[in-house]
């Protein structure tokens, strides 16, 4: 048996009998022939293929004087490396006080457009409290009579440290709602608790960068950034 193979074309097998002559016509296999694919250094097929494969049709080469086959594709092949090198990064979040010195420091390193300073509002945080008390066996019978008011929700409070040995009758992030609990406490009896404040609500700027290419990454890693912040990639 004599078998015949082209690049493209269905194999043909035919079986030698002595005959002087053979006619072999051998018939195109579409699907076959999509499947090779031309690289630098030979051929191979889609399936095969360790690294990406594109097409490229004329339409993408470079226009122009052209001097050697690699110059028709020199666009094409600097805007797929910025599209495969580029990150997003960003930094923070930087107070109200430390967001002129991240723009400052930023400014230098990074061309104009390249980047922006996004704002980002924190919540507030307000416990209704009782204590700190004088020591931990203080604590502990406080919470033995709080223990016994029925439906009471209570947790110790250990950070932040100004208000360690403390119990927090409940978390809040609006003002109004810790207030409204407070005076729902007040008329089950509970004379000693207050509001107090854990953290203000703020707006935070945070350093954005959509597509840091390799040379800016570079730059970023180097930043001299308040608190010693650096730069991560984007939250999603």
């Amino acid at each position: 048996v004599i078998q015949f193979s082209y690049v493209g074309y269905n194999t043909l097998e035919i079986t030698y009998e002595g005959q002087l002559t053979l006619n072999v016509a051998l018939v195109e296999n579409t699907a076959q022939l999509d499947e090779v694919v031309v690289i630098g250094y030979g051929t191979t097929t889609k399936k095969d293929a360790t690294g990406s494969v594109e097409a490229i049709t004329s339409e993408d080469f470079t226009k122009g004087n052209i001097v050697t086959p690699e110059n028709l594709l020199s666009g094409r092949a600097a805007a797929s490396e910025a599209a495969i090198a580029t990150l997003c990064l960003e930094a923070g979040p930087f107070t109200a006080a430390e967001a002129p010195s991240a723009n400052t420091a930023l400014q230098a390193l990074l061309p104009a457009g390249t980047w922006s300073m996004q704002t980002v509002a924190i919540q507030g945080l307000w416990l209704v409290y009782m204590g700190p008390f004088a020591n931990p066996e203080a604590l502990a019978r406080k919470q033995a009579e709080l223990q016994r008011i029925r439906g009471l929700n209570f947790e110790e409070v250990r950070t932040p440290a100004n208000l360690a040995l403390g119990i927090s009758l409940g978390r809040y992030t609006r003002l109004a709602d810790a207030e409204a609990a407070l005076a729902t406490l007040r008329n089950r009896g509970i004379r000693t608790a207050r509001v107090v404040t854990v953290r203000p609500p703020a707006e935070l700027q945070i350093a954005h960068v959509p597509a840091a290419t390799e040379r800016m990454q570079v730059a970023l890693a180097g930043a001299k950034l308040p608190q010693g912040k650096g730069f991560a990639a984007c939250r999603p």
